[in-house]
This record gives C-alpha cells, sequence and structure tokens, in this order.
C-alpha cells in the first residue's frame, strides 16, 4: 500500500475512536538529555532514578540471559554505561509506552503482549550482538523488536472482543486473520503510534511492513529490520511450537542473507539463541 493508502487509513481509525497515548514526563526528559551532547550515564541516570518501572526496565535489559553478559551492574549509571545511551532512550521509551497503554482491566492480555514484545526486542538485540551484524543499530533494532506488534495493545484497549484472542490458552493468534475479523489492521494502527510518539522513523517503516508479503520490494534497512523481528518470531514459534509459515515461506531467505553477510550461518545462531532462552 502507497502512504496515500496508510494515511487514509490512519484517518480512519482516528475517526473510529482510536486514541494514541501522550508521552509521560520522563520520556520527555530522556528525549531531551538525548539531544544534549554533553549529557552522559549519570545524567541520564538522575532522570530515570526516580522512576521504579524505568530502572527496572533498564536492569531487566542489562541481566536478560539472552544478552550474555558477563559484567556484574551493580549501578544503575554503569547499566546504562553498559547498554548505551541510545538504547537506554529505547529502553525508556518502551517502558513508558508499557505504562501508557496500562489498563487495569485488561492486566493478563496486556502482560501476555508486553511479554512477548519485550522477548522479541531481547532476542533481536542478542541477535545484533552475537552476529556481530554491520549497519543496524542496536537501539533502531530493539524499538524495532519491542514496539512491533503495539498496534496490537492499542487495539486490545479499543475493542474488547479483539482483545479476548489473547486469553486462549493455545497461543498467540493469528493476528491476519484476527485483524480481518474485526476490520482492523494492526499494523497500521502501529505505525500512527510510532508517528505520535516520534520513533525513529526506521522503526516506523518496520512495524508498518513486518508482514510485508514481498519483502524484495522494502528499502534493506527496513528489510533487515523485519527479517530480524520475524527471525525472533521465529525462534519463540520453535520454542512453544506455535504455528511458523510465516518465517518459512517469506522471511527466511532475507534472514540468511543478512547474517551470511555478517558470516554467520543462520542455524549456528539459532543454537546459540536458543540456548539462552532455554
Amino acid at each position: 500500500m502507497s502512504e496515500a493508502d496508510d494515511n487514509r487509513l490512519i484517518d480512519a481509525i482516528l475517526a473510529s475512536g482510536v486514541k494514541i497515548p501522550p508521552m509521560p514526563t520522563v520520556l520527555l526528559d530522556v528525549l531531551s538529555l538525548a539531544g544534549d551532547d554533553d549529557a552522559g550515564p549519570r545524567e541520564y541516570a538522575q532522570a530515570i532514578g526516580h522512576d521504579p518501572a524505568m530502572t527496572g526496565a533498564i536492569f531487566r535489559v542489562v541481566g536478560s540471559p539472552v544478552m550474555g553478559l558477563r559484567v556484574k551492574v551493580d549501578s544503575l549509571e554503569k547499566a546504562i554505561t553498559v547498554l548505551g545511551l541510545s538504547t537506554t532512550v529505547a529502553v525508556v521509551r518502551s517502558e513508558a509506552m508499557r505504562g501508557a497503554l496500562h489498563d487495569p482491566a485488561l492486566e493478563a492480555v496486556m502482560h501476555t503482549l508486553w511479554q512477548r514484545m519485550t522477548a522479541v526486542a531481547d532476542l533481536v538485540l542478542a541477535a545484533v550482538r552475537t552476529a556481530r551484524l554491520r549497519g543496524v543499530r542496536e537501539d533502531i533494532a530493539y524499538q524495532a523488536g519491542i514496539f512491533h506488534d503495539c498496534g496490537v495493545a492499542v487495539l486490545c484497549r479499543r475493542d474488547p472482543a479483539y482483545a479476548l484472542a489473547f486469553k486462549d490458552p493455545a497461543g498467540w493468534p493469528d493476528l491476519a486473520a484476527l485483524d480481518a475479523a474485526h476490520h482492523a489492521n494492526h499494523a497500521v494502527v502501529g505505525l500512527m503510534v510510532a508517528r505520535n510518539w516520534q520513533l525513529p522513523q526506521e522503526v516506523a517503516e518496520t512495524i508498518r511492513q513486518h508482514h510485508a508479503p514481498r519483502p524484495e520490494s522494502l528499502a534493506e534497512p527496513v528489510r533487515n529490520l523485519s527479517a530480524l523481528v520475524q527471525f525472533a518470531c521465529h525462534l519463540l514459534a520453535a520454542r512453544t511450537g506455535a504455528d511458523d509459515r510465516e518465517w518459512r515461506e517469506v522471511w527466511r531467505p532475507y534472514a540468511e542473507a543478512m547474517f551470511g553477510r555478517a558470516s554467520m550461518e543462520l542455524p549456528e545462531l539459532e543454537s546459540e539463541l536458543l540456548g539462552r532462552v532455554g
């Protein structure tokens, strides 16, 4: 679909009553620091440290088993140093959105959604680091992973019937079928979120295109980010036995080409990362 088509869809979504929450103050403060060349881990720690959820998110990412880090992190400033400032901003942005979309009436559903998106983001970041992918920024990759299905969370808040699909113990639903049944498009809603929350352009386009049926038509940065997201989803499917057709039928060759350029074979990377997630 063209940008004009997407814009028309977004207008229709907004007219239907879908609302995107505003960015919270702590995120605005951190984004302000990101524009200050003199700000470092100490300043970031001061801005983030008064927010327990943000602090916890930073430590969680640093300590995630899939990251495989071998350094002891005993302070927020050190955790930010290990992650890097750009990735720290990405983590804060994701935790801010998680808080902004919180809905007590959908506690279990939102937990399921964020648990999955967090797992995807962790695996994407671990894949970039393990394969030493050149030309892929860690913070951009992390945001592509953590926000790839953010439109799902918005739609769950808008439509309780849509949210019911995520209470099924059988596992992650077929999102294309779910969207069709509810006359929705989670990728377009995600694009709307990305624009409102000022996500990087490559991330916004990846959110919109990570289910593209013909990846060869995408710009290479977006194709690579989408392949990373789909690779992470494939790893989760391999662990749980979930449906993996999209990976097999569409995305696998593009991931093989991407990791091959980094001189790492896909089965080797799969084995290493699956060993970390158990």
